[in-house]
């Protein structure tokens, strides 16, 4: 017997603690051991086992390594131990800071670039802590400061009295060896058992060891292989281990176990008879599912012990959980950490809403405002009280804030809050708005509230904002000053102030068991203030602020855990292979050692280069896979069954390296066919046989190679002549699928439904792909007939038809079709325009009982007052009209782009064109018939009053004009082309501007119309209080009538001369005296008005290229309902004016005036200049006699589109709801759920 201070001995790989060793520890007489286990887990497990033998053990003699340095630091009294990390680390910032300014780190801050900052302090942290088991960490080249930094750590021991928790070890290091005395609680061992480690010690934790060896032997046992290749494991000191003779007195006495070979498989495998399975895996996901499946079967027969082996279990530990528990098996992870909390991340971003290149843009705000992680009241300033409306609140409005995103093009960043404050300051309704006092309050409130916020969020403002806080707010509608909160001193406070807008009845509703949102709030509220204390301590300020302050919430999230009860079903585990070292069990699953579970790659050390490694002694770049090798070994030793899943086969997977190499080794040794043989717990019937219901089956990997066991997740079975798809899984919604299947199949289900009257809707894609296949088509008609209009019942969609017009199909002739209305008329080559046959009727089978899906439902969708725009979404898509207008579905907001909005460049065109009337004396929305004057002869015709006033409404409106970003440059050049410098000086000085640009382009295109005297700008169609009744007729021309409600872009008079008076008087088309109360009629009963009218449209194009210019005007004509419905609209409230003519203003690159003119003013027509006329309605309404009297293709348009606005309006009122799937399905809100969504794709 030797008596040597350290020793060592070979144990064979499979058990931590040798048998010899745990009967020893049973016994009462035996000698007093300490026994060092590998991991926390081990420990547990061995104090158990010992529990279960009948023995008392004293959980002091048994320790890890990181109790062990807990232990002597209490022996040696060393200072407090600081071990809380957060108010630690910021003293330790602080600290950092002023060395920093004191050039002590001159390699990372010269002072220059801003101040120091917390993510530096973090770097620093990461690159010490990493070096601190060195013994000699600071003698290297391009050392950033990492001497500096321990002496700050040292100078922040000293301060408070403790003991850092990262210098623990060199602490003890250097107490143990200054003692001559044993420490306490070893002075009455015998000896240390340290068990088997992976490799490697640190220098530290060697070197305390060794010094701890001088008072008591230590005892090391260790697995025989190649150290190099990590087979060895961690050893102390390098010497042969013991034999029998040489084995120390103190060791319990038991036969030395010689190792005879080195290979994979140890003496405990053997007295294992280990049986290894190996499952090939095709798909990484089917892994977990495959793994349930050996645990249910495993546990049908046996109570033993099962481990489950995955290189993620951490970062899967949720996953695991919940589909153990689809086995009634409770499993968990011990902790979670707080940023992985859905309230502490919704929180980080609500602290961010000040900061960056996205603060203060829309979506901060919407995350803030609709967060269903963190709710916040419903008033958030209860306090505060409006001077002069009291119903009034600060309160957002997200229309608001979506309006004036778009309209002023305010995006996140630097000044962002700026641009809100300033453009909600100047908000006013628009002239169009149905409820101006409604939208005045909507606009207040929401400026109230964005400068509450901006008050509330003092502490987080960044620099360039903090200005905005000196300006008092007055309300943009009722002009009083209003109140605003009181700042929060420093982040502190503002965290408790939003601790107080939380909405905690809402917070407390939340059940999920993940969610810990109240412990969330009370776990960081408590890390602040022992930050606080420390901070006192230091004699430092306790303020943080700005980026600072969300640093500190960022790094507290990384660093605190949140516990748990760790509720587990017992025999049950879930580990990684370093938390399964030493353990044993009698089922262990290799569930997660593939290369993406199980990394190999070490982790990057800032400023540790493989350079800077060479010089300190550390460059190992193979030690994780040395841990692995160890890792493995252990493993493939530890239980009598084995079963492991290789995804080799898999595209992108494959075994990590550890396991790989074993892999390898086994087929060359001969015994990879070994393998193939399935677990002995498994029914056979499971994977042998013609059953359709096995789990698993054989398939062949490699030709000749014999066939490998796989989970089955699907099969196909006949059953009842009829072939079944079978799914196979442990969870609900493998059951759901599989009822899914079946019912799709037409197959009798096993399981019943949870609604089954829903059943049949999962048809509907396919009887509508049907219909479509078999709709009629404008191709398939010949030269000189028509597709008749009693096809449209079986349409399902209308891009089959030529509704939306081309150049080509425009001038077709559909009128000399020998059937009218039709759906396209063909001469020769091309066919003519299709009638509008919209809403397509609803599809009704009663066979089916599917009248509800395909558009039929029990309610009728009334409504009292339609607008052009809800009357053409109802044309375009019933269903779609019936989600957005009646449930109130919207998209989500889409933000706002980088480009000024399409659609805001589209208003700034009307609201240049509507300033340019208003100079001209025309009134907004109201009609002004008393002067009637062409714009060229107005105030507006010259040009510098022209010019000046666009650039007048400019300056006003249009405040991200002149801004130097791309878009701003690009946008300034487009619409005045000048320079953002030019604009500048203008505003600054005065300094004229050259008239140049898109608006000056239109300004000069109204110059033009020489005959049209503008009397309406947004007029609004208006008889009475809240509409106009517009006569139509329905599908069998029956008089009927609906009331409309709407704004006109622009109304004009044509201006004659007496020559073209006259020759419209003598034929009976125009009487100035006239003084008729009714309006023209629609059937051709002559008429002499009073005034000639024309309606435009204003359209904001781009381009528009040479091929597409007039398109915009075709699609007004024959898509679109404004033009007809505002032209009888003005007929019936003005009656006396007849509307001869309607077109649309396409304002792109050049601004180009399109008027389609009625035929009975064809004898003048050539000689008005209102335009760019065009004759294309008489190419597709016809002449009509009724009744004797003539209807020009003007007023047979006008007719028919009212009866397909009457059409739309009756198809509401009936509850027809059917989807028309179309190119217009990619802008639907029900886009994803649609089944007939030419977006979704599927079936249809």
């Amino acid at each position: 017997m030797s008596d040597s201070r350290i020793s060592s001995e070979f144990i064979p790989a499979g058990r931590g603690l040798p048998s010899w060793a745990l009967e020893a520890l049973c016994a009462k007489e035996s000698a007093t051991v300490m026994v060092i286990h590998p991991t926390e887990q081990h420990r547990k497990d061995t104090l158990e086992s010992l529990h279960h033998r009948g023995s008392s053990p004293n959980p002091q003699l048994h320790i890890t390594l990181n109790q062990l340095l807990r232990l002597l630091h209490v022996d040696f009294r060393l200072p407090v131990l600081l071990d809380d990390e957060a108010s630690s680390f910021m003293g330790i910032h602080k600290r950092c800071a002023v060395a920093a300014e004191q050039h002590k780190f001159p390699l990372l801050h010269t002072g220059a670039n801003g101040n120091w900052t917390i993510k530096k302090t973090q770097r620093l942290q990461h690159l010490h802590g990493h070096l601190s088991s060195l013994l000699n960490p600071f003698d290297w080249e391009n050392n950033p400061g990492i001497d500096a930094y321990e002496k700050i750590l040292r100078s922040f021991e000293r301060e408070h009295g403790g003991t850092l928790p990262v210098l623990l070890p060199r602490h003890v290091l250097g107490a143990l060896d200054g003692s001559d005395t044993v420490p306490f609680h070893f002075s009455h061992l015998d000896g240390i058992l340290l068990l088997d480690h992976a490799p490697d010690f640190t220098e530290l934790e060697r070197a305390i060891l060794i010094s701890l060896s001088r008072f008591i032997p230590v005892h090391q046992l260790i697995n025989p292989g190649s150290f190099r290749l990590g087979h060895h494991g961690a050893f102390l000191v390098d010497e042969y281990p013991c034999d029998q003779e040489s084995l120390p007195s103190w060791v319990p006495q038991h036969t030395v176990w010689t190792p005879s070979d080195d290979s994979w498989r140890s003496p405990i495998g053997f007295e294992h008879d280990t049986n290894f399975t190996r499952i090939a895996i095709d798909d990484r996901a089917q892994i977990v599912n495959a793994a349930l499946e050996f645990i249910d079967q495993y546990r049908r027969q046996s109570s033993g012990r099962v481990l489950i082996i995955d290189g993620a279990a951490r970062d899967r530990a949720h996953l695991w959980s919940q589909s153990l528990a689809t086995l009634g098996i409770q499993w968990n992870a011990a902790s979670d950490s707080l940023d992985g909390q859905p309230l502490f991340h919704a929180l980080l971003q609500a602290a961010r809403l000040s900061q960056g290149m996205s603060a203060w843009g829309l979506n901060a705000l919407y995350s803030m405002m609709d967060s269903t992680s963190l709710p916040l009241a419903e008033d958030m300033y209860p306090d505060l009280l409006h001077p002069t409306e009291e119903s009034w609140r600060p309160r957002p409005h997200q229309d608001i804030l979506q309006g004036m995103a778009q309209q002023f093009h305010v995006l996140g960043g630097p000044g962002a809050i700026s641009r809100w404050v300033g453009a909600l300051s100047r908000a006013k309704p628009s002239a169009t708005d149905r409820n101006p006092r409604e939208r005045e309050q909507a606009l207040e409130e929401t400026q109230w509230w964005i400068s509450c916020l901006l008050h509330s969020w003092k502490p987080l403002l960044m620099g360039e904002d903090i200005h905005m806080l000196k300006y008092d707010v007055s309300g943009c509608s009722s002009g009083a000053g209003l109140p605003l909160p009181p700042s929060p001193d420093n982040g502190t406070s503002w965290l408790i102030q939003f601790v107080k807008w939380l909405d905690f009845d809402e917070l407390s509703r939340r059940k999920a068991p993940f969610d810990r949102s109240l412990g969330t709030f009370h776990t960081l509220l408590e890390s602040i203030q022992r930050i606080q204390s420390t901070m006192k301590q230091e004699g430092v300020s306790s303020s943080f602020d700005g980026t600072e302050f969300i640093e500190l919430l960022t790094y507290i999230g990384q660093i605190t855990t949140l516990s748990s009860t760790h509720i587990k079903t017992s025999g049950i585990e879930v580990l990684t292979p370093k938390e399964a070292i030493g353990l044993e069990a009698d089922l262990i699953i290799l569930a997660g050692l593939d290369v993406d579970a199980w990394v190999m790659k070490s982790s990057v050390v800032p400023w540790l280069d493989a350079k800077a490694q060479l010089e300190l002694g550390m460059f190992q770049t193979d030690l994780l896979i040395r841990q692995g090798r160890h890792h493995i070994k252990h493993l493939l030793n530890a239980a009598p069954m084995v079963v492991m899943f290789d995804s080799t086969h898999e595209d992108g997977g494959g075994p990590s390296a550890p396991f790989g190499e074993w892999l390898a080794d086994v087929r060359r040794s001969g015994e990879w066919d070994a393998m193939r043989s399935p677990p002995p717990f498994i029914p056979t019937s499971t994977y042998q046989g013609e059953s359709p219901s096995r789990r698993w089956e054989w398939k062949s990997r490699e030709l000749g190679q014999g066939s490998w066991l796989c989970p089955r997740t699907s099969w196909v079975a006949d059953e009842d002549g009829k072939r079944r798809t079978i799914r196979h899984g442990p969870f609900p919604r493998d059951a759901r699928q599989q009822l899914g299947m079946d019912l799709k199949h037409s197959i009798q289900p096993r399981t019943t439904s949870n609604h089954s009257a829903a059943l049949i809707n999962s048809f509907e894609a396919s009887i509508q792909n049907d219909r479509k296949q078999r709709e009629p088509s404008l191709k398939a008609i010949e030269a000189g007939t028509s597709l008749s209009w009693e096809h449209r019942s079986h349409l399902l969609h209308i891009d089959t038809l030529n509704l939306r017009p081309t150049h080509s199909s425009s001038k077709a002739p559909g009128s000399t079709a020998a059937q009218w209305p039709h759906l396209g008329h063909r001469e020769e080559k091309v066919v003519s325009l299709s009638v509008d046959p919209r809403p397509l009727p609803a599809y009704s089978n009663e066979a089916l009982s599917m009248n509800h899906r395909f558009g039929m439902i029990d309610a009728s969708l009334n409504r009292g007052v339609w607008s052009p725009s809800r009357l053409e979404k109802w044309l375009q898509c019933p269903r779609g009209a019936w989600v957005t207008q009646f449930l109130h579905a919207q998209n989500e907001d889409e933000g706002i782009s980088e480009d000024v909005d399409f659609r805001i460049r589209g208003i700034l065109a009307h609201e240049v064109a509507g300033a340019l009337l208003t100079g001209h004396g025309v009134s907004v929305s109201g009609p002004d018939l008393k002067r009637i004057e062409p714009l060229h002869q107005g105030p507006m015709g010259d040009i510098a009053a022209g010019w000046d006033t666009i650039l007048a409404y400019l300056n006003e409106h249009v405040q991200w004009l002149g801004r130097h970003n791309a878009v701003s440059v690009h946008r300034t050049r487009d619409l005045i082309d000048a320079t953002p410098a030019q604009w500048n000086e203008y505003q600054e000085s005065g300094e004229p501007i050259s008239p140049r640009g898109r608006l000056f382009r239109m300004y000069e295109s109204d110059l033009t119309l020489e005959h049209a005297a503008p009397i309406a700008c947004e007029w609004k169609a208006l008889l009475g209080k809240k509409s106009v009744t517009i006569d139509a007729s329905d599908d069998n021309d029956q008089p009927s009538s609906f009331e409309m409600f709407g704004y006109a872009d622009r109304v004009d008079v044509v201006v004659l001369n007496e020559e073209q008076q006259r020759i419209l008087t003598e034929a009976g088309l125009l009487d100035v005296s006239s003084e008729s109360p009714k309006p023209a009629p629609l059937d051709g009963t002559p008429y002499a008005a009073k005034r000639l009218v024309i309606i435009r449209d204003l359209k904001t194009v781009r381009g528009p290229a040479i091929k597409k210019r007039g398109l915009r005007h075709l699609r007004c004509l024959f898509e679109e309902l404004q033009l007809a419905l505002y032209a009888r609209a003005w007929e019936i409230t003005h009656p006396g004016d007849r509307v001869i003519g309607v077109g649309a203003t396409e304002i792109g690159e050049l601004t180009t005036h399109y008027v389609e003119l009625d035929d009975d003013i064809a004898s003048i027509s050539e000689e008005l200049q209102v335009g760019v006329t065009t004759r294309h309605l008489p190419l597709h309404f016809p002449s009509v006699e009724a009744k004797g009297q003539y209807r020009s293709s003007f007023r047979t348009w006008m007719y028919e589109r009212l009866k397909t606005a009457q059409r739309g309006i009756s198809a509401a009122n009936g509850g027809q709801v059917n989807p028309t799937p179309g190119t217009h399905c990619n802008y639907c809100v029900v886009r994803q759920s649609c089944s007939v969504s030419s977006f979704s794709g599927g079936s249809y």
